[in-house]
This record gives C-alpha cells, structure tokens and sequence, in this order.
C-alpha cells in the first residue's frame, strides 16, 4: 500500500534550507542532512492524563493491591513469627517437661529398685519370724502342757495332805474366838447329824483367813479319811431327810441369831475349788444335774444313771462344750 503523503505545516522556526518532510519517519534524516543550526524543532509536551483516565485509575488499583498485598504478607509474618515463637517455646516447654520427666523417672526406678530390696529384707525378715513363731508355738504349748502336768500333780499332792478335811461355812465366829471354840463348834455340827466326834477325832481346826466383816470358813482337819466321809455323808442324809428350812442351819448347832444354812463339804485347794465353781456354774447352763466332789475329784452327772464325767481341768469344760454344741 503505498504511503500517504502530507504537506508539512508552516512553521516560522524552520529554516529555509529544509523545503519538506515527507512523514515522520523522515526528521531524522533531514536533520542530519541539514547544516547545524539551520533546523529549530520545537519541543512537544504531551499533554497531562487526567485523574479520572483509565491509566491512573489502573495505577489506584495495583497501587491499593500493592499495599494490600503488602499489609497481608507483613500480618502473616507477624503472625509466622508469632506462631513460630509459640511453637518454640512449647517446644521449649516440652523438652523441659521430657527432660524433668526423665529425671523423675530415673529417681522412681531408683525407688523402686530400693524399695524391692526392703521388700525383699522384709520378707525374708517375716519368713524368719514366722518361723521362730512357729518353734515358739510349738514351745508355748509343751510348756503349757507341762504346767498343767505340773498343776495336776500338785493338786493332788494338795489333795492328799488334805485328803481328812472338810469345809463348814457360814457360821459366824464368836468373840475372842478359840481352838477350843472351834472344837466344840464342829462336836456340835457332828451331833446335829447323828455323828459323835471327840476331840481325839481332831488333828487341827482354824478358819481360813478372808475380809473383815465376812464369815470365814472353818477348816475341820481328821485323823483319818474314814471319820471326814462318815460325817459328810450324815449331812447330805440329814438335808436329803430334812428339806427346804430344815436343812442344817445355825439354830441345829445352837448358834444364837438369825437362822443360817450351814455347809459342810470337802475341803478343796484354791485351784480345785476355782474348778470347782466353774464346774457348778457348767452345770447350770448345760442343765447337768448333778455336780459334786468325792475326795478331791470334780464330777459331774447330766441325769440319774448316766456315766459321771471326771473334770480334771478346764479343758474338761471346754470339750464338753463343744461335744455339746455338735
């Protein structure tokens, strides 16, 4: 196509020399061909874009998102570091806690590992101990079956030195009592039931010692065993024959006063007559019929005609509770 061509304007400040120009593109070329200074050009200024043009508005637009971009990158660093040191010190935190954790679980294992030795000790301390208190035990008891050996032994050694005695309670003393008041008290005691008794029957009579103000037994001690379970058995006749207020009392022997059973039975040693409170005291919870004693020995009896049960010790009492309770 070919090139249009325009008349050039007239301007006052281009020199003679420079007849045309034929466009644009050929200034150049005419202003070097033209002698130096023979060409005055006048400056174009362009002219300014109004605010409100596309461009500056463009330029608002990347400019804001510039600056948006900008604030939104600088908060996220903010924020990166803020989450950064966060974690850090966590992290911190944690590698402290792991560590006092470790040192707390050394210290434990190492508690531990102490106590198992104790227990281990203390164990082995009880398997000791248990079985010294099984010799013990073992011991314990042989020496207790000895003592009742022992005990048994004495109380018929007692027996046997009192084998001619007989007990007589609740008769009251008279002032400024005597040997002699005591053997004229017990010759009463043998007429009241039929029995004559002289003073050459007698070994010895005395009273057991007890608290003031209380009736003390009288202790009647025989030359022989024969006269002691003849006046015995006269009594239990005369009670059996005379029953209820007519049972010995103080007014058959003639004591003034009020009237009193008097009782006359075997003389048994402290032990024996412990045994033999607990026996009678048996006897009425287990509703035994009979319960006496026969020159020492402690019988007992559940009904007429049934087998006598020898009460040797409190152990008696206890087996026959149990055979009881089966």
């Amino acid at each position: 196509m070919p090139r249009v061509q325009r008349s050039p304007t007239a301007s006052p400040s281009i020199n003679s020399s420079v007849q045309q120009v034929k466009s644009d593109s050929d200034i150049p070329t005419a202003v070097l061909n033209s002698p130096v200074g023979s060409v005055n050009t006048a400056s174009r200024s362009k002219r300014p874009c109004p605010e409100s043009s596309p461009v500056n508005e463009l330029k608002d637009v990347k400019r804001e998102i510039l600056q948006m971009l900008s604030t939104w990158k600088k908060e996220q660093e903010e924020h990166l570091a803020k989450l950064s040191h966060e974690q850090n010190t966590r992290f911190s935190k944690l590698v402290s806690d792991i560590a006092e954790l470790k040192l707390q679980n050394v210290a434990i294992q190492k508690s531990n590992a102490e106590i198992e030795k104790s227990i281990t000790f203390v164990t082995e301390q009880y398997d000791d101990m248990f079985r010294k208190i099984e010799v013990l035990q073992k011991e314990s008891q042989q020496q207790k079956d000895h003592i009742i050996n022992l005990e048994m032994k004495i109380q018929d050694i007692q027996q046997l030195t009192r084998s001619s005695c007989i007990e007589i309670r609740n008769v009251p003393a008279v002032e400024n009592e005597s040997a002699a008041d005591l053997t004229a008290m017990i010759g009463k005691v043998g007429a009241a039931v039929d029995v004559t008794l002289c003073n050459s029957d007698l070994r010895d009579a005395y009273r057991l010692p007890g608290k003031p103000g209380t009736v003390r037994p009288i202790i009647a001690e025989f030359i022989n065993v024969q006269i002691k379970n003849k006046l015995l058995t006269s009594v239990r006749n005369f009670n059996k024959t005379h029953p209820n207020e007519g049972r010995l009392n103080t007014k058959c022997i003639g004591v003034p006063g009020d009237r009193r059973p008097v009782f006359v039975a075997e003389y048994l040693p402290i032990s024996s007559r412990k045994l033999f409170y607990e026996a009678r005291e048996f006897a009425k919870q287990k509703e035994f019929k009979f319960c006496w004693t026969v020159n020492g020995n402690i019988f007992l009896r559940k009904t007429e005609g049934a087998k006598p049960v020898l009460v040797r010790s409190e152990q008696t009492l206890r087996n026959l509770k149990l055979d009881i309770n089966q």
